[in-house]
């Protein structure tokens, strides 16, 4: 296995296999990856072992945020730190393209994520009723802050004498 790697329309098919193994009729359709592997502000990076996508993450960045909207790893293939390494290939890569914070939502039961994402730095921000549907269940909208906040305007440092 290689490092993650960018993910192109011609991934779609593997894509697809490994959001329908990890998130059932939750995860994006066909026409919404190409969407996103197409937009100019999309960005997906894969883990390949040999010719099978192992693990994937999908982002947007939007300057100056960043939203992680899928990290998944074929379940045969978990708790050997995949996920750990997509996202933080998800948060080089939005540190790269400008973006100071990035959130995402995750099931509230999803504990073994939550822990991932906690690790990585994210903290909790709020709690979205519902938002799953199959089932149905609540999501944790967890934020991360990806570099310091501006001072402010050039010379703000400098105090009048």
């Amino acid at each position: 296995m290689t490092g993650c790697v960018p993910l192109t329309l011609e991934d779609v098919p593997a894509l697809l296999a490994l959001e329908k193994s990890c998130f059932g009729a939750e995860g994006f359709s066909a026409p919404q990856l190409r969407q996103m592997l197409t937009a100019r502000y999309g960005l997906a990076l894969g883990l390949w072992e040999e010719e099978l996508l192992v693990g994937a993450v999908l982002l947007e960045v939007l300057v100056p945020e960043s939203e992680l909207h899928s990290l998944a790893v074929q379940p045969a293939k978990r708790s050997r730190g995949l996920g750990s390494v997509l996202l933080k290939s998800a948060i080089t890569e939005a540190r790269k393209l400008g973006a100071n914070e990035m959130f995402l939502e995750v099931r509230s039961s999803n504990q073994a994520a939550i822990a991932l994402y906690e690790r990585a730095g994210f903290t909790p921000l709020s709690v979205r009723r519902g938002y799953y549907s199959q089932p149905r269940e609540d999501a944790l909208v967890m934020h991360m802050r990806l570099s310091s906040p501006s001072p402010g305007p050039v010379g703000a440092e400098i105090s009048a004498s």
